[in-house]
């Protein structure tokens, strides 16, 4: 049987690192009630105190294109959080209406347009010009 420290030590782990693999991620979720470890003597309560202590922002890379960064000490769910909120604010640009001439493949012309609405273009809105509803569709 294992000893409590090589336990604590292991949850520690479990709790402090996602592992992400070939096949699935692991350590994603926890148990965030007060007491779930309190029989192998570990105190997951949350308290400002303690998340000050211990969450960790450190930014790798920072330039005009993009920022890197590692957080610890953090749950997975707050991270996610974070990441869901970061990429809510990045503008992007999505095809919305697609006009088909002549579709010879074997994928349907629905499908196709869907697909292209789905790949994000990084590009600045403002240098567009738009097509008003009363304009006739174009190849431009």
């Amino acid at each position: 049987a294992p000893d409590m420290a090589s336990v604590k030590a292991e949850l520690e782990r479990q709790r402090s690192f996602v592992t992400c693999g070939a096949d699935e991620n692991k350590h994603t979720s926890e148990y965030a009630f007060s007491g779930a470890y309190a029989s192998v003597g570990v105190d997951n309560t949350f308290s400002m105190a303690s998340f000050r202590e211990k969450f960790n922002l450190l930014v790798t890379t920072l330039d005009a294109e993009k920022v890197e960064f590692e957080m610890s000490g953090i749950s997975p769910a707050i991270a996610n959080a974070f990441r869901r909120i970061l990429i809510a604010e990045v503008p992007t640009m999505a095809i919305e209406k697609v006009f088909v001439v002549n579709n010879t493949s074997i994928i349907q012309d629905e499908v196709f347009a869907h697909r292209l609405g789905l790949v994000p273009i990084r590009a600045d809105p403002r240098l567009f010009e738009y097509r008003t509803e009363s304009e006739p569709p174009n190849e431009r």
